[in-house]
């Protein structure tokens, strides 16, 4: 008797590590905001994440009005989840838009497991017991963002790591103001939508609007994506990058440490919004303008149909500045409307 049982024991042991294995590979812990672009100010009124069963997994946070921009994480508002989402089913009022959206959606579940499984690697923070030592990380944040036009778009991030996971189409609903919120002043829908983008829209933003309209399209021409590098032109050939962080305006982000540096390959990335660059001795933020570089960029793809490009980077005496330029094959156009945030070392 002994004999039957120690093996099947042993069987129901080893299928329960396996499955307790199983559920540590396909489950990883993260939080879930929304986030919209600066000025475009938007706020949730229901939603919710669910399994491939249709069974909830959490909540999508009603924090009060987000505008924190496209590349940035809202609040979580205690909203989180460890369970691969394969449904989102949202509903949000856009207040520049003066309309609600819904959105429900399949969500690529196969590909949000491997992009959690991938991660990325992280170097031990200064002052850490294994200074300089490389770890892997992944993600802890699943961000909805909202944009003009029902465009949403999905992250997953984590620090200074940030990657583009799918992009989707809410449509316009009807959502009774009653059901949104307690509505002291008895408003009706169109009151409620003027009142609500006279105080959460920027004047300098309903200034916008009202002479040129929404600029629907925006945000999808910043997922276009191009191969290029920071290429580092010192004066005195001596200095070099030793490391880079990078945000887009697709709300993308990456780190680039020595050893990537030092490979110097091409990205397929976005256009850059801000880049943050260390060199041997000196330090610097860059800020990139969004039109510049889309007409830039496509200009010289144009040209040269899928050829890498170069943004040369090149200081000036003592690294008092920074002159840059983008490179094309043979042609060079130089950049003039970024902005040299910070300059410091030596």
């Amino acid at each position: 008797m002994k004999k039957i049982l120690f093996p099947f024991l042993f069987s129901i042991f080893f299928l329960a590590c396996q499955e307790k294995s199983k559920i540590r590979q396909d489950q990883f812990p993260y939080e879930v905001t929304v986030s919209a672009p600066e000025g475009y100010p938007v706020e949730v009124h229901i939603g919710f994440l669910s399994d491939e069963k249709k069974q909830l997994i959490c909540g999508v946070p009603k924090t009060g009005m987000t505008q924190g921009g496209w590349k940035n994480d809202g609040s979580a508002g205690g909203q989180s989840g460890s369970v691969i989402p394969s449904f989102i089913d949202l509903t949000y009022v856009a207040y520049a838009e003066k309309k609600f959206y819904r959105v429900q959606a399949a969500l690529p579940k196969a590909k949000i497991l491997e992009t959690f499984r991938k991660g990325f690697t992280l170097m031990e923070s200064p002052g850490a017991k294994q200074d300089n030592q490389m770890f892997h990380s992944t993600y802890d944040t699943f961000t909805i963002g909202t944009a003009p036009g029902g465009v949403i778009v999905i992250w997953l991030s984590q620090m200074h790591h940030r990657i583009e996971i799918c992009r989707l189409q809410a449509n316009e609903v009807f959502v009774n103001v009653n059901d949104f919120y307690d509505n002291p002043d008895g408003d009706d829908q169109q009151q409620f939508f003027d009142s609500l983008f006279k105080i959460t829209v920027p004047d300098s933003i309903q200034t916008k609007i009202t002479e040129k309209g929404l600029p629907f399209g925006l945000w999808d021409s910043y997922r276009k994506k191009y191969n290029y590098r920071f290429l580092f032109k010192p004066y005195d050939e001596k200095d070099k990058f030793t490391f880079q962080s990078h945000q887009y305006f697709n709300g993308e982000a990456t780190i680039l440490y020595k050893e990537d540096v030092d490979k110097n390959g091409y990205l397929s990335a976005s256009i850059p919004s801000h880049v943050y660059f260390t060199f041997l001795k000196f330090k610097t933020e860059i800020t990139f303008n969004d039109k510049e570089m889309l007409s830039v960029f496509d200009d010289l793809q144009n040209k040269h149909p899928g050829k890498p490009m170069d943004i040369l980077v090149v200081p000036t005496f003592m690294y008092n500045d920074f002159k840059l330029s983008v490179k094309c094959e043979d042609e060079i156009v130089p950049l003039s409307k970024y902005k040299i945030e910070n300059i410091w070392g030596g």
